[in-house]
């Protein structure tokens, strides 16, 4: 007995192979863009709000005052409700609570509203692709399972990888031209990708990953693996509301002089058992922070561990600072923004050469040309509604990006379409930067807001320059 499948089959099956090729494609495209762009997430807050003044002092009193300033205009909370201490990397002091967020003046009180959805629009694209939470951060997760395996199977696949880690072709053959790009932009960041693989893949499946070992090793008790883990709550006396946050402060240096305060967590807000969890930061560790906690009066009760803790609790609360490149200074996220970009343009790359492979032209060209460059277009675009206060970013950015993908489906012209978002890309970026100017005036309190504008108009610029060049390109050669 022989098994054939039909022509018609076949085809039908081959279809479905490239759509599905190309929503891996989309999602990978996504991540890694909005990626580059997350390692600046706490840049790109203040320049939302560059009105207000950046500092890294503060007085434990004024912070206390603050605090109790929230207690009296709210009567019960949901969720934590925690302070962010300035340091040289956020000089900005706030106070969450409820899904809102103050940030808090030299006099103790609570001030501008806390506001920045640009970013979150960027941060929530590359965590979860604006899915539901749960959903979004799986896909996103098993995007870093699949990456871990094309990094593997393509170091594998290319015997004359270290041979060739120089070698790139721009002339000429065009498949050629992006094969030698996807390859060596492979090859020069390998252990970044990698790395940034593994640690994407761990954010989402951490969850289920909790549940298994839980069922293992603590009989299905997963808040025993979170005692042991992050620590177990810890028996606070109660002050019936009284509060010393100084004390705790003064606590906190005697315990450990040279770390760094970054966030308190006030744990039963506002109850007579209120305590107190601060974090703070070891310049000797990876670790994002130690977690010391202390009694509503700043008695010192116990510190959970990651500093000197078992090597997977480091691991851990290492991985955030990792995958950001939150550590080391400017030159670091400087070198995570760089490869970053390589990733995105290795996953645009790899695209267009299995695009040229197939030796036809359809409407997936059309659907990932406006997705490609699209994107640029919506991101800048929706920003721009936003600020004229009547649409939200994300509403904003899907349907621009939807009309765009409608307009590439009609034109049927990839590479014409691709000129045409490229310069869009360049012109709304340059807008984009110089509408944020405009909205203040030039007078920026934080100079951050400055310099992420001239990394826009830099951004703009070198669109430009690559829309020059595609005029140059032979229409066959444009894909």
């Amino acid at each position: 007995m022989t098994f054939s499948v039909s022509k018609a089959a076949s085809k039908q099956a081959m279809g479905s192979h490239s759509w599905l090729g190309l929503l891996v494609a989309v999602f990978m495209y996504w991540v890694c863009l909005s990626g580059t762009l997350a390692v600046l997430a706490p840049d790109l807050t203040r320049w939302e709000q560059p009105q207000i003044a950046p500092g890294v002092s503060y007085d434990p009193a004024m912070l206390q005052k603050a605090y109790e300033q929230l207690l009296s205009e709210h009567d019960s909370f949901t969720g934590l409700v925690t302070m962010r201490l300035p340091t040289p990397d956020v000089p900005k002091a706030y106070l969450s609570a409820n899904g809102q967020a103050w940030f808090i003046t030299e006099q103790g009180t609570l001030g501008t509203p806390k506001s920045h959805p640009v970013t979150d629009f960027i941060a929530e694209l590359h965590a979860e692709l604006h899915l539901p939470h749960s959903i979004g951060e799986l896909v996103v997760s098993v995007l870093g399972v699949m990456l871990t395996g094309l990094i593997i199977s393509g170091i594998v696949a290319h015997r004359r990888i270290l041979k060739d880690a120089f070698r790139l072709r721009r002339q000429g053959n065009p498949v050629q031209s992006d094969a030698d790009l996807h390859n060596r932009l492979s090859v020069w960041g390998l252990p970044f990708y990698l790395m940034i693989a593994l640690t994407g893949a761990y954010f989402g499946l951490a969850g289920p990953l909790n549940k298994y070992y839980a069922e293992v090793l603590y009989e299905g008790d997963q808040m025993a693996l979170f005692a042991d883990v992050y620590g177990g709550v810890p028996a606070a006396p109660a002050y019936n509301g009284k509060l010393d946050l100084p004390e705790a402060f003064r606590q906190l240096h005697q315990q450990a002089p040279s770390a760094q305060p970054l966030f308190i967590t006030f744990e039963k807000a506002g109850q007579d058992d209120q305590y107190l969890l601060m974090g703070a930061r070891h310049h000797d560790k990876f670790i994002y922070s130690e977690q010391y906690r202390f009694d509503a009066m700043g008695n010192y009760l116990d510190k959970v561990g990651f500093a000197g803790g078992e090597p997977g609790q480091e691991a851990i609360f290492s991985v955030y600072r990792l995958h950001f490149g939150h550590f080391g200074g400017p030159l670091v996220l400087l070198v995570y923004i760089g490869l970053g970009f390589a990733l995105t343009v290795i996953t645009i790359s790899g695209i267009n050469l299995w695009l040229r492979k197939r030796h036809q032209t359809d409407v997936v060209n059309d659907y990932w040309v406006a997705v490609v460059w699209g994107t640029p277009v919506a991101f800048a675009c929706a920003a721009l509604l936003h600020w004229t206060g009547f649409v939200a970013v994300t509403g904003a950015f899907w349907a621009m990006l939807a009309l765009l993908a409608v307009y590439s489906a009609i034109k049927r012209n990839p590479a014409q379409v691709r000129r045409q978002l490229v310069a869009a890309s360049a012109l709304t970026i340059l807008l984009m930067a110089a509408v944020h100017w405009l909205r203040f005036d030039l007078a920026y309190t934080d100079p951050m807001a400055g310099f992420i504008n001239v990394g826009w108009v830099v951004i703009a610029l070198l669109l430009g320059g690559y829309w020059r060049s595609l005029a140059a390109v032979p229409v066959a050669n444009r894909g």
